[in-house]
């Protein structure tokens, strides 16, 4: 899983979008796309960039989420809790600990969301945002 998260996505490439599951006071679960551009991952935790108003809010509200990886023949589930969250410009990085790292190895071919990776999308998504927060949280990290 690991490595469907590294990296840079290449303009006009296919490239894996990753889903971020939250639920708000209520239980009803949210879903927003991250792209490989938006996650990091730490021996034990995973750090994400987020711009969805619903999932900030739940973030805030319930400190938990789920992240779905789909590689070849498995699937990823990751239990997240938050330690933590910094804001910046309409967006949060958050730090989640994985608590439950669960793989659903069916053993038969699967295919992941993917997108189309366009030029204005750097642009449209702030990706420089995007990396000033995951070095602020990586930053932090290195402090503590």
């Amino acid at each position: 899983m690991r490595d469907a998260v590294a990296g840079v996505p290449e303009v006009g490439t296919l490239d894996h979008a990753f889903m971020f599951l939250t639920v708000d006071v209520q239980g009803r679960v949210d879903v927003c796309l991250l792209s490989r551009t938006e996650v990091e991952t730490t021996p034990s935790s995973i750090r994400v960039v987020v711009a969805s108003s619903k999932a900030r809010r739940n973030l805030r509200a319930t400190g938990r989420a789920t992240f779905v990886a789909v590689t070849g023949d498995a699937a990823h589930y990751l239990a997240l809790a938050v330690v933590r969250v910094l804001e910046d410009a309409g967006a949060i990085g958050a730090e989640l600990e994985v608590e439950r790292d669960l793989l659903d190895d069916l053993g038969v071919e699967l295919h992941p969301i993917r997108f189309r990776v366009a030029e204005k999308l750097a642009v449209e998504e702030r990706w420089d945002r995007t990396r000033r927060l995951l070095a602020r949280l990586a930053s932090e990290d290195a402090a503590s």
